[in-house]
């Protein structure tokens, strides 16, 4: 199916508001802002969900206890709930994985800035956490070798989301709402006049009175200026017995080590534990240079040497795969406007931890474009930054 306009030929090109890039942010936005009654048309280069971009790869952490900033915590309080409505909504229809709560913990040195401010979050918003000790932990989850200085966050009520089911129930949903899809179908342009917001793409030009663009790694094709960088990252699935399953209590994990390199990791599933390594600045200057996993020997040796010391038990990789990263120089998120009418809203700059907020950031993608407020203070991701950030 190359795009259902093909399909219904004779659709209106005009909407209440038109969404470029529909992964994980924009099917949400789609989907609640057709729910709420408003003319929709999601917008995708691919067919979502894809592996060009960032939100492919089965699984994705949720957890609460932030140790990337407490500002993120009234909307991941939000973002748990949606998610457990939409788990709910599916296990009655499809039936098809959406979140399992199976515990994630989070580890570091005792004094890093990763853990102190996870503490920090989950003491400020009375979140449910257990702070252990290497010990402890190691009583718990024989598997996980921390060294004796090392502290950590557990959070029984985090876990683990299906990212691409949650795409694929997202885009199922607001069909229902009666969204239209036009995928396969690339956007050059985005402009803005007194009268709205008009999308120029391979399929033709369309209109609205608002837009959310939430493209993702290859954003500045459509806007250069825009303070973001693409990165190439890599994870991997390694082999890995039943110890290292969530049915043997085995949680998803974050890991910082001395150097503050942060790896993430998940419960085994089919006797395959994924595992990947968060940052490491890998600049993409074309779509050319995000190459397969195992193109660089860089990209399995990393992984090798976190499982040997903090998961000994875990075997050879069985398989990886490349993804991307748009990524700040902060590595905090843009929720912002693009324009003086405030007609285009930006969604993106998600920086390799944002799928957990696609349900909410998709919320208030909605709230945005029925003109409703928003329920968050968002100065902490504005483009503004990036301006004060240079005169200092």
């Amino acid at each position: 199916m190359a795009s259902e306009l093909n399909e219904l030929g004779d659709m209106k090109k005009e909407y209440d508001l038109i969404i470029i890039g529909t992964g994980s942010v924009g099917s949400a936005a789609g989907y609640y802002s057709a729910k709420a009654g408003l003319k929709v048309l999601m917008v995708d280069e691919f067919m979502p969900p894809h592996q060009h971009g960032s939100h492919h790869g089965e699984t994705r952490i949720m957890r609460q206890a932030y140790g990337e900033g407490d500002e993120y915590v009234p909307m991941l309080l939000q973002a748990q709930k949606l998610w457990l409505g939409l788990k709910d909504y599916v296990k009655h229809t499809s039936g098809i994985p959406i979140f399992e709560q199976c515990g994630v913990l989070n580890a570091g040195p005792s004094n890093a800035l990763f853990i102190t401010q996870a503490i920090k979050s989950a003491n400020k918003y009375a979140l449910e956490v257990e702070v252990k000790d290497a010990k402890t932990c190691k009583k718990i989850w024989p598997e996980l070798q921390l060294p004796e200085n090392y502290s950590a966050v557990y959070e029984p009520n985090a876990g683990v989301l299906f990212c691409e089911n949650i795409i694929e129930s997202y885009l199922e949903l607001s069909k229902q709402v009666e969204a239209e899809h036009a995928f396969n179908c690339k956007v050059f342009a985005v402009e803005t006049s007194e009268s709205g917001v008009q999308v120029k793409t391979s399929q033709g030009d369309f209109f609205a009175s608002k837009a959310i663009v939430t493209a993702g790694t290859w954003v500045r094709e459509i806007f250069p200026n825009l303070p973001i960088t693409p990165i190439r990252r890599v994870f991997a699935w390694h082999q890995a017995d039943g110890r290292f399953s969530y049915l043997n209590n085995f949680p998803a994990f974050t890991i910082e080590d001395e150097h503050g390199e942060a790896y993430y990791g998940f419960p085994a599933v089919d006797n395959a534990l994924k595992i990947g390594k968060h940052i490491e600045w890998e600049i993409m200057h074309s779509r050319e240079d995000r190459v397969p996993f195992g193109s660089k020997i860089s990209d399995g040796s990393a992984l090798l040497k976190f499982l040997k010391r903090f998961l000994p038990g875990v075997g050879g990789c069985l398989m990886g795969k490349s993804c991307s990263y748009d990524m700040t120089s902060d590595g905090h998120f843009i929720i912002d406007t693009l324009d003086e009418q405030k007609k285009i809203m930006l969604i993106s700059g998600l920086s390799g931890h944002g799928f957990k907020f696609a349900s909410v950031l998709g919320e208030i993608g909605s709230s945005f474009a029925r003109n409703e407020p928003i329920p968050y203070d968002l100065s902490f991701f504005s483009l503004k930054r990036f301006t004060e950030q240079q005169k200092g």
